[in-house]
């Protein structure tokens, strides 16, 4: 995840926590156990599968899967192969980075009973030089082919086409995603219904961060950044800045579908800003409605903020993804999707 430049925006923004243990709506009670009852299940162990395999590849190509890499280049035949195996037909889409390294995003179409509308789902797929990325973002890739091969193997046909992007290049410029974006005409941005975005999500003792669409975090933020007397002028240029990001009018009712998820479930949940220019979700504000799926555990290495364990390093390997994080993950996304599908 491309999140560097962001460092303290991200610490500012994990000081707003939002207690899950509030009483529970009716209907959102109503709306967790329609997933319950689908018969649409996450397999947590199919995707930790996966991630041995991304592993292994990592391994046998020198210890990453950076875009344009051995590594990276052997991440995207193994996505196409599980994509040919489900059945679905795949879009290969070539482009340069910043650096002038050639990437290559892969689309999943799977057909719905309409195709007027898109619900797009993505994960990038490539890793920093530094380590195999297997939370970041083997993880959401797994998450993503274990969906295809549910929807396969169950035949589900949804409601609305459904659209699954593996973006290379994410860590070198959010460039697979731009490249995607801008290559979209303006029925075709029309036509996606919702962009939901697979990161990091198989961290251990996870936080959960809900990107907040409609930036209410910010007043409390700045109410309490007062209280605590700091001087205007040191975080009003932030501020600014975060409320500046482009917004989509959809992007509070998707917050609000995982905030009741999450909730229901009696877990805390962050809302954060920040996360939203972050990583894939950049191309795509304002122009769809947006959400992402992110499993953080912020901690200090030194003078070092570090999102997860072994963030961007050779030690982001399998040891790190906790199977429950990937299971909790995987049953947030099928929520969504259901949510979406009824509309």
């Amino acid at each position: 995840m491309f999140l560097k430049k962001i460092l303290a925006v991200c610490v500012l923004s994990s000081i707003f926590a939002i207690s899950g243990c509030q009483k529970k709506e009716q209907d959102s009670k109503e709306k967790i156990e329609e997933v319950s009852q689908s018969g649409f299940k996450m397999d947590a162990a199919q995707m930790m599968t996966h991630l041995h395999a991304f592993e292994q590849i990592a391994k046998q190509h020198g210890g990453n899967r950076a875009v344009g890499t051995q590594g990276g280049l052997a991440s995207a035949d193994y996505i196409l192969d599980h994509a040919k195996k489900a059945g679905f037909t795949t879009e290969v889409q070539a482009f340069e980075n910043r650096e002038k390294t050639k990437g290559q995003n892969i689309i999943v179409e799977i057909p719905g009973e309409s195709k007027q509308d898109i619900i797009l789902l993505g994960a990038h797929y490539d890793s920093v030089k530094m380590g195999p990325g297997i939370n970041d973002n083997a993880s959401g890739v797994a998450l993503l082919l274990e969906l295809m091969a549910q929807l396969s193997q169950q035949k589900i046909k949804p409601k609305h086409s459904i659209h699954l992007a593996f973006w290379d290049s994410e860590e070198v410029g959010i460039a697979g995603s731009q490249a995607y974006v801008k290559k979209l005409t303006a029925d075709q941005l029309k036509a996606i219904k919702a962009y939901i975005n697979v990161d990091m999500v198989g961290t251990k003792d996870p936080e959960i961060l809900i990107a907040d669409g409609d930036k209410s975090s910010l007043d409390e933020m700045e109410k309490m950044l007062k209280e605590r007397g700091m001087q205007e002028q040191d975080y009003k240029p932030l501020l600014d800045g975060l409320r500046s990001i482009p917004s989509h009018s959809g992007d509070l009712a998707l917050e609000n579908t995982l905030k009741a998820f999450f909730k229901a479930k009696n877990l805390e949940i962050k809302e954060d800003v920040a996360t939203l220019t972050a990583s894939d979700t950049a191309p795509f504000l304002g122009k769809v409605p947006v959400t992402s799926v992110i499993l953080f555990n912020e901690q200090m290495k030194g003078d070092e903020l570090e999102f997860a364990p072994c963030y961007h390093k050779a030690c982001d390997t399998i040891e790190q993804v906790d199977p429950k994080s990937m299971q909790l993950a995987g049953d947030a996304v099928v929520h969504l999707l259901i949510s979406l599908d009824q509309d």
